[in-house]
């Protein structure tokens, strides 16, 4: 049986697709998108979505802040970006800085700034006293018995 119903656009992981800046537009102010963005030509700003980014090798992102769940860059990224996944594929030119649980940079990307390593998932705590060098000690398991630490 034949089906008229259009698909949508997803992305890598099935998500909706809601937004296409595409290549030979220029995009500049405050975006929020619920869901996911793909960049095919110029965004500069601030940029929030709930779902992945996609820079594709034709786009390019002067961004004061990007909030993503996940970032997928090939392009050229100046600005800052806090995402719980980012991969700088290997046409890739970032500067600025990144935010994430998960970094990955491909061989002939360019990365030029920082880096911080959050896990947004689990609870901020400080660390542990007496743990070498400012560094965290690992967390104890909790319960009857000795304490142990999880490895």
């Amino acid at each position: 049986m034949l089906s008229n119903k259009k698909k949508g656009a997803s992305t890598s992981n099935g998500q909706a697709l809601n937004t296409i800046i595409g290549r030979g537009s220029h995009f500049e102010g405050k975006l929020t998108v619920e869901n996911s963005v793909r960049i095919d030509g110029v965004f500069k700003g601030e940029l929030a979505c709930t779902g992945e980014l996609t820079i594709s090798q034709s786009g390019e992102a002067d961004a004061t802040l990007i909030q993503c769940k996940d970032a997928y860059i090939d392009g050229v990224v100046n600005g800052t970006v806090r995402a719980d996944k980012v991969r700088l594929d290997t046409q890739s030119r970032f500067t600025g800085e990144v935010y994430t649980d998960s970094f990955t940079v491909a061989e002939g990307a360019i990365f030029h700034g920082s880096c911080s390593m959050e896990n947004h998932q689990k609870s901020q705590s400080p660390p542990a006293t007496g743990a070498p060098d400012g560094a965290a000690a690992k967390p104890l398991t909790s319960g009857p018995g000795p304490q142990v630490q999880k490895k």
